[in-house]
């Protein structure tokens, strides 16, 4: 059977890291490389014998899982989130495809999230296919600040039967939480690559972003959870554009204070 090793990329994941990491313990290697949790995080990992690093200098997801990556002892890589649990089928069909897979080929991964208690069927969420394990001598991560995935858009993707939970979502307050981390960052980077942006698309896209889920994606069939899911969705997609128009109106961080009345 061919090695593989694991990556995972965390930041204060105590209530959730040992479920993952039970669920991955028949790789060869873990590898969890740290960008500085204040709680119990490692010490979970050093349980599961991971090979621990920490990366401090944060410059996105992508940045973070390239780092696991150059630091894994194997060509085959397995990338999981700490949020994300493996099922007994999908490690099966793991094992097997390890005994001899192409290693020109990539492998997709059926993701079945939890929110608000429930697993999401539709809106948009599932079926949710990604890539997940693939041979580094020809596939990476890419770079992107938010929304990375493994660049490998003329391999051949091969989808594995099993699924892969997602607990990520805890409840609303923290969704809409990381989907604000996500805006900004979002906006941050399109504001460097010099995008625009106007009061047209910030009241359009939103709008869209709503009808995209709950009702071109099904969303209704969700039940409540799916409505929240598109309003925290047109919300996130008003941040977006919002922040990017800010930055676009005051490029300088220096000057956005300029105008306000003076503190007594």
């Amino acid at each position: 059977m061919n090695r593989v090793s694991v990556i995972l990329i965390c930041q204060d994941e105590e209530d959730r890291i040992e479920a993952c990491l039970e669920s991955v313990s028949w790789a060869d290697e873990i590898v969890v490389v740290d960008s500085g949790s204040q709680d119990n995080t490692l010490e979970l990992a050093g349980k599961y014998n991971a090979r621990i690093f920490e990366q401090r200098n944060w410059q996105g997801f992508g940045y973070q899982k390239r780092y696991a990556e150059e630091k894994a002892s194997n060509d085959w890589i397995f990338s999981i989130d700490a949020d994300e649990v493996v099922s007994k089928e999908l490690r099966e069909a793991l094992l097997q495809v390890l005994q001899a897979p192409d290693e020109r080929a990539v492998y997709r991964i059926n993701r079945l999230t939890c929110f608000h208690g429930r697993m999401i069927q539709h809106s948009g969420w599932h079926p949710d296919r990604i890539v997940r394990l693939y041979n580094r001598k020809h596939y990476h991560f890419n770079e992107k600040v938010v929304h990375e995935k493994v660049d490998c858009n003329q391999a051949r993707k091969v989808d594995l039967d099993g699924i892969l939970y997602h607990y990520t979502l805890m409840s609303p307050g923290e969704y809409i939480d990381k989907r604000n981390r996500y805006a900004k960052s979002w906006a941050e980077h399109q504001h460097s690559k010099g995008r625009k942006t106007g009061v047209f698309e910030i009241l359009v896209r939103p709008a869209f972003a709503f009808f995209r889920h709950y009702i071109l994606r099904r969303g209704f069939l969700d039940g409540y959870p799916g409505f929240l899911i598109a309003v925290i969705q047109m919300q996130y997609t008003f941040n977006k554009y919002n922040f990017l128009k800010f930055l676009n109106d005051h490029p300088d961080p220096h000057c956005r204070n300029k105008g306000l009345p003076k503190q007594s």
